[in-house]
């Protein structure tokens, strides 16, 4: 499968009633990952480097918002009850 045929599938998997394989794996990692985020971005909070303040919020900052766009995408991907219209469907 080319990139560009997985970046598809990636999209495809947003839709309403399409899914990621193995919705299950991907909820672990997903929890996995959010768990990790999180623990990094307290971290970043009390650790003791000279380092800004500034640069230490930025970079917590920025574990959150990973961690928010990787769950907004895998919430609706590993679901087929929820996500975006699908193409076919029209109307209400």
């Amino acid at each position: 499968m080319t990139l560009l045929e997985k970046l598809f599938a990636a999209g495809k998997a947003l839709r309403a009633g399409e899914s990621l394989k193995d919705p299950a794996s991907w909820k672990n990692k997903q929890i996995l990952f959010t768990a990790i985020l999180t623990i990094l971005s307290i971290a970043t909070r009390f650790l003791e480097i000279d380092v800004p303040d500034q640069t230490l919020n930025s970079i917590s900052a920025g574990f959150a918002d990973f961690a928010i766009v990787l769950n907004l995408y895998l919430t609706p991907a590993t679901s087929e009850k929820i996500g975006l219209p699908n193409k076919n469907k029209v109307g209400l």
